[in-house]
This record gives structure tokens, C-alpha cells and sequence, in this order.
């Protein structure tokens, strides 16, 4: 019995098989590159449609309507700002805000005003407490509810109001982390 096997003349690989894959793959891919141009194409059209759209309403918009005084004109736009401004005040969570200070505020601490900052978005804590280590943990509080960042202690003093009621009178400026 002989064992011996000749490697060379038989073929693992059906090259023939292979072809016919990579030629329908890139068939394949080719179709979706030329349908991926053609929707690139589509899109710019429409963008450009729609920009010369948008050019046209704002050249509409910006021109006074005849018959109507520069007067009346600014008195309308000034309406606009001021209802505009009514709304923007509007979109601010504003019992978000104050159910996460409620949250935040331990026992003992009085929070007599809290005065935002339009500019700047922060706010103004300002309150009583019976010692300042309750205002260390009411700073404490106010960070650990991630709620609130840039804690800042403005300013401390005694409080004295008849002999018995003594305490600290705070300010805190903070900025709120939902909007």
C-alpha cells in the first residue's frame, strides 16, 4: 500500500467561485454608490431650493407692507420683543429649580430670597441658618445634588435678633444645571 498524495496538481481554492463573488460584490457596490449620488444630487437641489425659498420670505418680511406708518411698524416689533421676552422668561423650570432647592436645603436652614441673574444665569441664595456649620452643609447639599454647579459662599455674618434668636445670615451665588 502506497500513502503518498501529490498536493500540487489538486485544487483547494475555486478561483472560479471566488470571482463571481467579488464581481457581484462590487456590482453590488457600485449600485449603491451610484444611488447614494444620485440622492447626494436630489439634496443639494433642495437645498438650494429651499435657501432661495428662505431669501424670499426674509426680503418679504423685512419690507414695510404698503399702507402701513414706519410708527406702527416699530411700535408692533416693540409688542413682538416684549412678548417675546414674556415667553423666553417662560421656558425656565422654574418649580424644577425650586423642588431641587427644596431637595437640597437641610433642617435648620431658612432661605428668605433667591434672585436669579438674567445675563449670567445665576441665581442668589441668600437665608438664614442657626450656625455656619449648617451653612457648610448646606453648601455641601447643594454640590452633591448635581443639580446645581459653581457654588459659591458670597458672604457670612452673625445674625442677632432680641437675646435668644442668634444665627448666620448667608448669600450664596449658584447656577442651576437644568434649564
Amino acid at each position: 500500500m502506497r500513502f503518498t498524495l501529490n498536493l500540487a496538481t489538486r485544487t483547494y481554492l475555486d478561483h472560479r467561485l471566488i470571482n463571481q463573488v467579488l464581481i457581484s460584490a462590487i456590482i453590488v457596490l457600485l449600485a449603491l454608490l451610484a444611488l447614494n449620488i444620485s440622492r447626494l444630487s436630489s439634496n443639494m437641489g433642495e437645498l438650494d431650493r429651499l435657501t432661495s425659498e428662505i431669501a424670499a420670505f426674509e426680503a418679504r418680511l423685512n419690507k414695510r407692507p404698503a399702507g402701513i406708518s414706519e410708527k406702527e411698524v416699530s411700535r408692533q416689533q416693540s409688542s413682538i420683543r416684549f412678548y417675546n421676552g414674556i415667553i423666553e422668561h417662560k421656558t425656565f423650570d422654574w418649580l424644577g429649580l425650586l423642588d431641587q432647592l427644596e431637595r437640597a436645603t437641610p433642617e435648620g436652614i431658612s432661605i428668605s430670597s433667591l434672585a436669579p441673574e438674567k445675563k449670567s444665569g445665576e441665581f442668589k441664595i441668600e437665608g438664614l441658618a442657626k450656625s455656619f456649620s449648617q451653612v457648610r452643609s448646606y453648601l455641601d447639599r447643594l454640590e452633591e445634588s448635581h443639580a446645581f454647579q459653581d457654588i459659591l459662599l458670597l458672604s457670612n455674618s452673625p445674625f442677632t435678633q432680641g437675646e435668644k434668636n442668634r444665627g448666620v445670615q448667608f448669600s450664596i451665588s449658584c447656577r442651576s444645571v437644568h434649564k
